[in-house]
């Protein structure tokens, strides 16, 4: 892995931290037990209260649903509602057994009514049952690096082994966002399905009220329990700033979910560190059409920076892959980009493959052994058996000439 460190200092000088000064903005005060407030672009923590404490999270579980359901379906299939399904307790979007909807009608009838009955149908169009399914969810939480959360079902009613944490949550929907699936459904106010005989016209309205009326809103879900409370995970993009947000168990919730996207949009700038396909390094291709690809940037890095408060040195570092095997795809992750003050990572993103490049062909691929080998020893072989060569013709011309000799000695 090769890694390299780079110290930055931005334009007000080399200053100890993140924390704003006196003149900065006042940082929210909020009544959730647990709150975060990230850069939507970059994953900086701008704000957090008990980032890392686990707690049930109710239906916002249904954002990790979602992307794993995205991720694995077709939009367009038809899927045919279980009993099990259309029995299921909680928020429903009143299916009926044997109702036959689309993939992309069920997931919307989960984000934005919330409901557990479209959730289930989902989980069993994409794994079968939602035992499976949660399986899935649990495999996708381990693979995005998330030390605070487990999943028990698919839909976020309560249990003891369901949880997360706020730094998770806002993780999970910074990922989320990134898919343009999940972030139209997520930020869609209202949508009409078909009706059926429990209920003749189903019009579906985004819980998440901030689409309605804050400047900027985004994708987001909201979740509720009597064992979670209140909890919601919200996103905005206003004036260049990209946030995103979230609360667990909170009783003053919408009022906390505006201050806090205020405080992460208005309270801060976005100093820009490096550009989207910057290159940081080559990486050595081993059995491909060309020896080395370019290891670059996919998106542009900046840090947010406190309004009026002390810019922050930071140290730039990136870790990719000495070598990667062919074939190669174009946007192929071969590593990170992280800002970091002092052993807090602060900003990252992705270092991807420049270009495409495909395994070697065959000829190529011969000629390309036939150097390894001669380089790993082929040429001390090829020298050794020369020295050999050389000398036995030598010593069968001595062994002629010797003969030659004798036999015109005996006709004198």
């Amino acid at each position: 892995m090769l890694r390299k460190t780079l110290h930055l200092a931005l334009a007000l000088g080399l200053l100890a931290s993140l924390a704003p000064s006196a003149h900065a903005a006042r940082m929210p005060e909020v009544t959730a037990k647990a709150a975060i407030v990230i850069d939507g672009v970059t994953g900086q923590v701008l704000y957090a209260k008990n980032p890392h404490a686990r707690m049930p999270q109710a239906s916002t579980t249904k954002m990790m649903s979602a992307i794993v359901a995205i991720e694995k379906g077709h939009l367009g299939d038809t899927v045919v509602v279980s009993k099990k399904s259309s029995d299921i307790n909680g928020s429903s979007i009143y299916l009926e057994a044997g109702e036959k909807l689309t993939f992309e009608q069920l997931l919307y009838g989960m984000m934005l009514n919330s409901g557990n009955d479209a959730t289930n149908a989902v989980a069993e169009y994409i794994a079968g049952d939602a035992d499976k399914f949660v399986v899935l969810m649990n495999q996708k939480a381990q693979a995005l690096g998330l030390k605070d959360t487990h999943y028990a079902n698919p839909h976020g009613l309560p249990t003891s082994d369901h949880f997360s944490s706020v730094y998770d949550m806002a993780m999970i929907a910074r990922y989320a966002l990134q898919n343009p699936t999940f972030a139209e459904i997520a930020a869609t106010k209202t949508k009409e399905l078909p009706g059926n005989k429990r209920i003749q016209h189903r019009l579906l309205v985004n819980h998440n009220k901030l689409l309605r009326y804050f400047p900027g809103a985004w994708g987001g879900k909201t979740g509720y329990t009597t064992v979670a409370g209140k909890c919601f995970v919200g996103s905005a993009k206003r004036d260049g700033r990209y946030v995103i947000e979230a609360i667990l168990s909170d009783p003053d919730c919408w009022r906390d979910a505006e201050n806090l996207l205020n405080y992460g949009l208005d309270s801060f700038t976005s100093e820009p560190i490096a550009a989207a396909g910057q290159r940081v390094a080559n990486v050595s291709v081993v059995g491909g059409s060309q020896r080395q690809v370019p290891a670059v940037l996919k998106e542009a890095i900046a840090l947010s920076v406190p309004q009026g408060g002390s810019k922050p040195s930071v140290q730039a570092s990136f870790h990719v892959a000495d070598k990667v095997q062919a074939p190669v795809q174009a946007g192929q992750v071969l590593g990170s980009y992280e800002l970091r003050d002092g052993d807090r990572v602060v900003a990252e993103a992705p270092v991807v493959a420049a270009a495409m490049v495909p395994a070697a062909g065959p000829l190529f691929g011969d000629l390309g052994a036939v150097f390894a080998w001669f380089l790993k020893g082929g040429a001390l072989s090829v020298a050794l058996f020369s020295v050999f060569r050389w000398q036995g013709l030598r010593r069968r011309k001595r062994i002629r000439r010797r003969s030659w000799l004798s036999s015109n000695a005996l006709h004198r």
